[in-house]
């Protein structure tokens, strides 16, 4: 999946010239640890932190894979979208009772790569954090999820929907949890921390940095969720065509000549 990226220090140049600069504005494609890395025909660098939590991300990517006509990845995406928020819940309420990152990594790490784990420890964080149990994939859209990535089940639109709005069911309750005032302090430290930590590495190679928030369909920084997956397609299908707008900036952006062939002084009129 791809987003809209620029040069940070073209486009500080251009606003203190008062010209604008269309000439770094790209599409960029979004790596895993949600760091872009953007050098500019003009050999700026920059590193653009994606400020959205990973099962945000993938949740953006399940609807594009449905827009497009991919259901396999689309049936992917969602899996691993609830996976990582079920790993997500477990993180940020372990710092709300007072674990620390140095304490909860080597922990989780033991089981990192077995899913049964994870959901383990999910299903009973979450039944000690609210006396109930979560809500789960049936089990027959777990067999569906199954068949898809393992045994290269070819799925249809109706039946990528389908599970794409299970997947949403079991989410919203723990989005509602995570945005509740109790849980408030404990998510703003591990988002403002993720940020930190990915901005300070790529600031000690001297690159200059900027941040950056996208649209998702599972949202931690809006107040509603959307309430089906068809009405998160529709609004995606509406939006403008990015890689068009892109391209007719650039073309734009090369009609405009550079800072230092610019005349001093008023424009001719």
């Amino acid at each position: 999946m791809k987003t809209i990226s620029s040069c940070m220090t073209c486009t500080q140049e251009a606003l203190k010239s008062g010209m604008p600069d269309f000439s770094s504005i790209t599409m960029s494609r979004i790596p895993d640890d949600g760091v872009i890395k953007l050098t500019c025909n003009r050999g700026h660098k920059t590193a653009i932190i994606i400020q959205q939590e990973k099962f945000e991300i993938l949740s953006a990517m399940a609807i594009k894979a449905i827009v497009d006509g991919y259901y396999r990845d689309a049936i992917a995406s969602f899996a691993g979208s609830l996976e990582r928020l079920y790993e997500f819940f477990v993180r940020v309420t372990c710092r709300k009772n007072g674990i620390n990152t140095s304490t909860f990594a080597p922990a989780w790490k033991e089981m990192s790569n077995q899913s049964e784990r994870q959901l383990g420890a999910f299903i009973g964080i979450y039944l000690v954090e609210t006396g109930q149990s979560p809500q789960l994939l049936h089990r027959e859209q777990i067999k569906f999820r199954n068949a898809v990535i393992h045994k290269g089940k070819f799925p249809e639109r109706d039946e990528t929907i389908k599970f794409g709005q299970s997947v949403l069911d079991c989410a919203v309750p723990i989005l509602q949890r995570l945005k509740s005032e109790s849980y408030s302090s404990a998510l703003q430290e591990i988002t403002m921390e993720s940020i930190f930590n990915r901005s300070n590495a790529e600031r000690k190679k001297g690159v200059n940095i900027s941040t950056m928030a996208m649209p998702t369909f599972l949202c931690l920084c809006t107040a509603e969720q959307p309430n089906s997956v068809e009405t998160a397609v529709a609004n995606y299908m509406a939006q403008p065509d990015y890689e068009e707008f892109v391209k007719k900036m650039q073309a734009f952006g090369a009609t405009i000549p550079p800072a230092s062939a610019r005349p001093i002084g008023p424009l001719p009129v």
